[in-house]
């Protein structure tokens, strides 16, 4: 398959053992996508670094298995180099505004034209014209002024409607405490790529614009990483009415439950009590219900069974049409990407398919920071902090966001002083270990390498 981004970021350094500097962001949460029309040249990105290697290491072959590791990380963080995304939402807004002008330009042209027939009709007058000329000149002075009056009026509703956006918008991207975007700790790029892509389009809605929402957004990463806390905090920021289906039961209720949820995500959206408030549905562990069993796939290359009697082929039609039908996103989560069904990865079903994986040493830091809140006053160095649970990177292991939550608490229970001081937290971080271990990164690598395999390398090094 081919994978494309949804944000523009940078290329991730590589350290020993093909890991990341632990100062880079990109390896932890850089945004990708599984399908589109951009791809990652492996082949390509590979064959350079070969190229790179010294003659002697070319003729010794060494440095084979580096710059494979290499490819593969970069894989990963693969980045285009500008944001569809900002670009949609600059463009949405920029359209408005230019409209905006074009209506302003109007009603001068309209003003004017009323001037000069008032002052031909003055002129006329004075000159004592005949009472047909008059007459006309008095029609066509009312007729400009009732243009005039409706020019006025459609600038006036272009004008608000721009303010609105931009009003709606300042409301919709404020940041509260204890609310929405408050409730999880970093991740500031990944949320300002989710206020681009849906949250601003709600501003657009809501002031009579047409905007096109995503079907379905997969949020995927390790275990721990906040996937389902993202998914809440996400939407209660985009003020969207939220509400969870329980995967773990049959996968016929489960499709039972999201057909009755669309249908009070669209009697909701035209309830007078909350005018065009969508609705976010969320399916944590997606891969449970999202793909086909070996039973399906038999009768289905036997033709001895419909697709669309299969889980995979509900979902696929539930996804096709509940943003525009229903007023629905379905906000998906998983921690096994590559178990989903590629039908439903397609871009008109989920075109956002966004990995959150363990925090970044500047995250780590926000996490440590938000926890803390109201169990200290000591004076702590958070950055450090952040460093420190970074490092595990080195040893090609990670903690996620719930694994420095696991740090705080033990710092909380074991602390020598009434409150909990950097000491204790370094500490801390000692005697809990990593919770994303090295099989667990090597596994979830091999599933990303795996969802490009048509442009994998073939072979491997001695």
């Amino acid at each position: 398959m081919f994978i494309h981004p949804i944000t523009a970021r940078i290329t991730p350094n590589v350290h020993k053992h093909g890991s990341l500097n632990q100062n880079t962001n990109t390896y932890y949460h850089n945004p990708i996508s599984f399908t589109g029309d951009d791809y990652f040249d492996y082949d390509g990105t590979l064959k350079k670094k070969l190229e790179a290697r010294s003659k002697w290491d070319k003729f010794w072959g060494i440095g084979k298995k580096k710059a494979k590791q290499e490819t593969q990380i970069e894989l990963v963080g693969f980045t285009r180099a500008q944001s569809r995304i900002a670009e949609e939402k600059e463009k949405q807004l920029e359209m408005q505004e230019r409209l905006l002008a074009q209506k302003e330009e109007t009603l001068k042209q309209e003003r004017e034209k009323t001037e000069l027939y008032k002052q031909q009709l003055q002129m006329a007058k004075e000159a004592n014209a005949k009472d047909k000329v008059i007459l006309e000149l008095q029609a066509k002075l009312e007729a400009s002024k009732a243009r005039t009056a409706a020019a006025q009026a459609d600038f006036d509703m272009q004008a608000q409607r721009v303010e609105g956006i931009k009003h709606e918008q300042s409301i919709l991207t404020k940041r509260e405490k204890g609310k929405g975007w408050d409730k999880v700790a970093g991740h500031e790029d990944l949320k300002r790529n989710l206020e681009e892509a849906f949250i601003n389009k709600i501003a657009l809605e809501k002031n009579g614009c047409d905007a096109n929402f995503p079907n379905g957004i997969l949020l995927y990463g390790q275990h721990g990483t906040g996937k389902t806390r993202f998914a809440q905090a996400f939407a209660e920021q985009a003020g969207c009415r939220f509400v969870e289906i329980d995967t773990m039961q049959s996968d016929e209720d489960v499709i039972d439950d999201l057909h009755n949820e669309l249908k009070k995500s669209r009697k909701n959206y035209l309830s007078p009590e909350n005018p065009k408030q969508r609705t976010i549905i969320l399916l944590d562990d997606f891969d449970s219900i999202a793909k086909l069993s070996k039973d399906e796939e038999s009768l289905l290359q036997n033709k001895g069974f419909d697709f669309n009697d299969t889980n995979v082929g509900q979902l696929a039609e539930i996804l096709s049409d509940c943003a525009d039908k229903y007023k629905a996103t379905i906000f998906m989560t998983t921690n096994h990407p590559r178990k989903i069904s590629s039908e439903l990865l397609k871009d008109d079903l989920t075109p956002y398919q966004i990995f959150l994986g363990p925090p970044a040493p500047l995250d780590a830091a926000k996490i440590f920071k938000y926890h803390l809140n109201g169990f200290t006053d000591a004076e702590i160095d958070y950055t450090r902090l952040g460093n420190e649970v970074g490092k595990a990177i080195n040893d090609d292991e990670a903690y996620s966001a719930q694994g420095i939550v696991d740090v705080v608490n033990y710092a909380k229970e074991n602390m020598q002083n009434p409150q909990v001081t950097e000491s204790d937290l370094l500490d801390a971080i000692k005697k809990v270990k990593p919770d994303i271990s090295t099989q667990t990164l090597n596994d979830f690598m091999d599933d990303m390498i795996a969802l490009r395999s048509a442009f994998a390398p073939s072979g491997g090094e001695e």
